[in-house]
């Protein structure tokens, strides 16, 4: 986008001058034309300056943040607020999205961070304004981007996101596996390849990036599937950016019919931005209480962030664990059905230790039947989308539930898709 951008900068007393000072914008086609050290704002503050975006920066949970980031939203519709803290809490994110924000930064008080940090909120401000402004959506005909999520860490997404992509590589469908964990990501080692290439080489190699030079970075697996590995060590993701993300999900949506997004336990920045371009979310939950309220806020964030509902499937993982939760319990604490369930199985973890993706070593296994049902549900036609996601009476031991209800653990539940 070329056209200058107009910001305005709101901050309370939660971050040191020096600390705010250090994330203010400098890229040259953002201009910040007010720095104002209060919360509460006038109509004359707006209609001064006219601003194409608002800056919140606040500590965490303020009230007064978040009545002006919802004060601006309905003031400036269409105009974007980013709002930025010191804290990270999901309850507070989920609130900051409620408010009408288009997006969250995390400060970090580290010099050593300040720049990334700083690049994050430009790359926030281009594309909320882009996005509002334009309304651009992706060609038709390029791949669908699938971005598995699971707010707790542990859930199994790394399981359900190279079991998936096996799964559609398999079938002869061109398939690409991104690996977004950048801190702790075990893509690699759960098919067991060597990470020789990461994001991070690819962030540092300098000049632009095409289709071709992205392949050179794309670890090969035997199932055909394309995998580029998350950095090898934590203090290397802070080279991996937003913007560089993007760039490759564009070029890889091009060449690939499936893009898979294996996301770490937050909705950062990197995430936020996966999700805006996503095509269809997997959710993964266990039966546990922590991890089925971070999937309920996970859901509501989605909501609020304005992802279609009817895109978004549930995996539970573990099913038929016996730990005090139902199923039913589950369904109702997040109040969403339950697409996929993968029966709990001691060859699990094996296959991570093998690097041997179960759709492979046990294809005719219950687990593997579920993630072959999954990727059913996302490789349909959308026309016979609903059809897939009934569930299919022929898979999987049947088991006794209370109130006597009967399940399919490897069947998929009624969808709207």
């Amino acid at each position: 986008m070329s056209r200058r951008i107009a910001a305005i900068v709101a901050h309370d007393d939660s971050v040191p001058p020096e600390v705010l000072s250090a994330h203010i914008p400098t890229d040259p086609g953002i201009e910040v034309v007010a720095v104002l050290e209060r919360l509460v704002l006038t109509t004359d503050d707006i209609r001064r300056s006219d601003a194409d975006a608002l800056i919140v920066v606040c500590r965490e949970h303020s009230a007064d943040g978040l009545a002006l980031a919802e004060w601006w939203h309905n003031v400036r519709p269409g105009r974007p607020v980013v709002v930025m803290s010191e804290g990270d809490d999901e309850i507070f994110v989920e609130r900051v999205f409620a408010a009408g924000a288009d997006d969250f930064i995390v400060i970090s008080p580290s010099p050593d961070a300040a720049d990334k940090t700083r690049a994050d909120l430009e790359f926030a401000i281009r594309k909320a304004v882009a996005r509002n402004y334009t309304g651009s959506e992706r060609a038709p005909d390029s791949g669908t981007l699938l971005a598995v999520l699971g707010p707790k860490g542990g859930s199994g997404k790394t399981v359900t996101s190279t079991n998936l992509a096996v799964a559609l590589a398999s079938r002869g469908r061109r398939t690409a596996l991104v690996d977004l964990d950048l801190h702790f990501g075990d893509v690699a080692l759960a098919l067991d390849l060597n990470p020789h290439l990461t994001s991070f080489d690819l962030a540092v190699s300098g000049g632009g990036i095409d289709a071709e030079k992205l392949d050179d970075f794309m670890l090969r697996h035997p199932s055909g599937l394309r995998v580029l590995s998350a950095p090898v060590k934590p203090d290397q993701a802070a080279s991996v950016s937003p913007g560089l993300m993007l760039d490759v999900y564009s070029l890889l949506r091009r060449e690939y019919d499936f893009v898979i997004v294996d996301t770490p336990p937050s909705f950062t920045p990197e995430v936020i931005a996966t999700i805006d371009n996503a095509s269809a979310v997997c959710m993964v939950v266990m039966l546990d209480a922590l991890s089925l309220k971070n999937a309920r806020l996970g859901l509501e964030t989605l909501d609020l962030m304005g992802f279609p509902e009817d895109k978004v499937r549930i995996l539970l993982s573990r099913a038929g664990t016996s730990v005090g939760i139902s199923e039913s319990d589950a369904v109702e604490i997040m109040g969403r059905k339950l697409d996929i369930l993968v029966p709990s199985d001691r060859s699990v973890s094996r296959s991570l230790g093998d690097g041997v993706p179960l759709v492979v070593s046990q294809p005719k296994s219950e687990v593997a039947r579920a993630y072959e049902a999954l990727a059913d549900l996302f490789s349909a036609p959308p026309e016979e989308g609903e059809a897939a996601a009934k569930p299919r009476r022929g898979w999987g031991r049947r088991r006794k539930q209370e109130g006597d209800q009967d399940a399919t653990l490897a069947g998929a539940g009624q969808s709207k898709v």
